[in-house]
């Protein structure tokens, strides 16, 4: 046979696209890859295509024999492996769509699947599984980089997690500078957010963690102003993440701009940065 498989959005490596080319090339099948993720189209159409996933189908799944695929990583031309040490969340948040899609959380095999020094872990919720320490001693002992990108749960934080991480190889999505990725999604749990953070600073540097902070969900904006500030009075980076069906709100737009790319160390007052953005627009748009 010959195979196509197409990624049509997503920054990183599509992991089911990863075990289907597996699992088809052991078959002999002749398979390529076409990535168009890194194209930006208005409109794609596709003809004769099978299209899966979570967003064709929240209930979409792979097949147990592709499942169990160790990816392919050279057709992907990856420096990194990819993927599980656990699926599904102890949580069950509004805005996401974990529990509803993976169930409640167990932890799966994972070692099967790392063939490099560096490993991106997609878990929704790493520290929620009794084996936490387990795995980050396989990785500390095994010198493996690995990138949380996915976040870790602050909530479960607590001196032995924090002392323990201290000791991992934590990286970027890049692997290319140190970086543990947190949450402060809900204002609601404030106070927890600041008795965690206190003991993760205890052992970890601030320019080393992460908070992503969702905003446009169920929040108004002090509360989502107040959550940065919260964040950088502890010197940690915060990074603003809209809620999918908000994105057309301009205010949350410029406010993700304001803070993502750091424009507030040199202009710290937002509402000074809007007034700047919005002359600088209606100059270049000024008919002459």
């Amino acid at each position: 046979m010959k195979v196509g498989l197409i990624q049509i959005d997503g920054k990183l490596p599509n992991i089911a696209l990863m075990k289907l080319a597996s699992w088809h090339r052991k078959k002999g099948d002749q398979v390529t890859f076409i990535d168009i993720s890194s194209h930006k189209f208005d409109r794609i159409y596709g003809s004769k295509i099978f299209m899966g996933g979570t967003g064709f189908d929240i209930k979409a799944k792979l097949p147990k024999d592709i499942e169990a695929q160790i990816p392919d990583y050279d057709l992907f031309n990856t420096n990194y492996s990819i993927g599980f040490t656990s699926r599904g969340c102890i949580r069950d948040c509004g805005f996401c769509i974990v529990k509803e899609k993976e169930g409640s959380f167990y932890d799966v095999d994972f070692s099967k699947d790392i063939k490099h020094s560096k490993y991106l872990a997609l878990d929704n919720n790493f520290l929620a599984s009794p084996k936490w320490k387990e795995k980050l001693k396989f990785f500390i002992d095994n010198k493996i980089k690995i990138s949380f990108n996915q976040g870790l749960d602050i909530r479960l934080i607590d001196d032995e997690k924090a002392e323990i991480l201290s000791k991992v190889l934590y990286y970027d999505l890049k692997f290319y500078q140190r970086r543990l990725y947190f949450a402060f999604d809900d204002p609601i749990i404030e106070p927890i957010f600041k008795e965690k953070i206190k003991i993760l600073l205890k052992y970890i540097p601030a320019k080393h963690i992460m908070i992503y902070i969702l905003v446009g969900n169920n929040t108004t904006f002090k509360q989502d102003m107040d959550r940065f500030n919260i964040i950088n009075s502890y010197g940690c980076d915060p990074f603003i993440m809209i809620y999918n069906n908000r994105r057309d709100n301009q205010k949350l737009r410029n406010f993700s701009r304001w803070v993502n790319m750091r424009i507030y160390k040199t202009c710290p007052k937002f509402e000074d940065y809007r007034r700047l953005n919005y002359a600088k627009n209606n100059t270049i748009n000024k008919p002459e």
